[in-house]
C-alpha cells in the first residue's frame, strides 16, 4: 500500500501537527484531522480538509492513525478507553505515535491494541514547523519492520531523514537521549556565554566567531539566531523541562545512570526541572 491509498487520520493538529497535514494533504495523502476545538476544525475545513470532532469518527477508517499530543498524559487520553482510538480504530491499523515521551507508553498501547490487531510504531520526531514545511523533518522509528515500513511512507511527506531503530520503544529512547543531550548542549553554552560576557565579550560576537571555529554546534547557532540562552529558553525551554523530566522518570525506572549528562543538565545555570 502506498502513501496515497493510505488512508490517515491526524489527532493533535497543532503547532507541530498542522504543518504535517498540511504536507499530507499536499502530497496526495487522504487525511482526516481530529480536532477538539472549533477553531481548528473550522481552520482545516476551510482548506478543504475532513474534519471531524470525535475520536470514534477519526479511527474508524484510518489505515494510520498520527498522534502528535503533548504529553504521555494526553496519549492515553485519547488512546486509550471506551471512547478512545483503539476502541474503534480497525484489525491492522497502527498508531504512529510522534508525541516524545517513555517507550513504556508504546508498549502499553501496544498491549491494549493487541486483542483487537491495532499495531503502534513509536515515531518521535527532531525538527520545528520550518523543517516540516520544508520536508526536512528528522523522524524515529521503533517497532515491527512491517508497520515501520508503513509509517515511514506516509511521514517521508514532511521528512527527509527517516531512522528505523529497533524494536517497539526503541526510537523513543534514542529521542530522550537526543533530548538530554541537547539540554546538556544548551547547559553548556549558557556557561559559556556567561565567562565571555563576564570577559567583555557579547554574546553575538561569540556566537558569530564561535559558529566559525572548532567550539560550533547547533545551540551555539540557536543562540546566534535568539540572541542569547535566556531567549532560546524561553522560546524552547517549555518543552526540554517535560522531555528531561521523561528522561529522568525513564532512566530512574530502568535503573539507568545519566552520568555525567546529569550532572551537566544539573549544574548548569538554566533550570530545566523543579529543583
Amino acid at each position: 500500500m502506498t502513501s496515497n491509498e493510505t488512508r490517515v487520520s491526524f489527532v493533535g493538529a497543532g503547532q507541530m501537527g498542522g504543518p504535517m497535514v498540511r504536507r499530507l494533504v499536499d502530497a496526495g495523502v487522504p487525511t482526516t484531522v481530529y480536532a477538539r476545538r472549533a477553531e481548528v476544525r473550522d481552520e482545516f475545513a476551510r482548506a478543504g480538509v475532513p474534519v471531524v470532532a470525535a475520536l470514534a469518527d477519526a479511527a474508524r477508517d484510518a489505515d494510520v492513525v498520527i498522534v502528535c499530543v503533548y504529553s504521555d498524559k494526553e496519549v492515553d487520553e485519547v488512546a486509550l478507553g471506551a471512547d478512545g482510538l483503539i476502541a474503534s480504530m480497525a484489525p491492522g491499523a497502527i498508531i504512529a505515535l510522534h508525541t516524545t515521551g517513555s517507550p513504556a507508553t508504546a508498549k502499553r498501547l501496544a498491549d491494549a491494541g493487541a486483542p483487537r490487531g491495532v499495531k503502534v510504531v513509536d515515531a518521535p520526531v527532531s525538527g520545528g514547523a520550518d523543517d516540516i514545511l520544508a520536508g526536512r523533518l528528522t523522524v524515529m522509528l521503533g517497532g515491527d519492520p512491517d508497520d515501520v515500513e508503513r509509517v515511514r511512507a506516509v511521514v517521508a511527506a514532511y521528512s527527509d531523514a527517516i531512522f528505523p531503530i529497533a524494536a517497539l520503544g526503541s526510537a523513543q529512547a534514542v529521542k530522550l537521549v537526543n533530548n538530554a543531550l541537547f539540554a546538556a548542549n544548551v547547559q553548556l553554552v549558557a556557561q559559556a556565554e556567561r565567562v565571555a560576557n563576564q570577559l567583555g565579550v557579547d554574546t553575538s560576537t561569540l556566537a558569530a566567531v564561535v559558529q566559525r571555529s572548532s567550539g560550533a554546534s547547533y545551540v551555539m547557532g540557536l543562540i546566534a539566531y535568539t540572541g542569547s540562552t535566556p531567549a532560546l529558553v524561553e522560546a524552547a525551554g517549555h518543552y526540554l523541562r517535560k522531555d528531561i523530566d521523561v528522561v529522568r522518570g525513564v532512566a530512574d525506572e530502568l535503573d539507568v545512570d545519566l552520568g555525567i549528562l546529569g550532572q551537566v543538565l544539573d549544574g548548569g545555570p538554566v533550570t530545566f526541572v523543579g529543583r
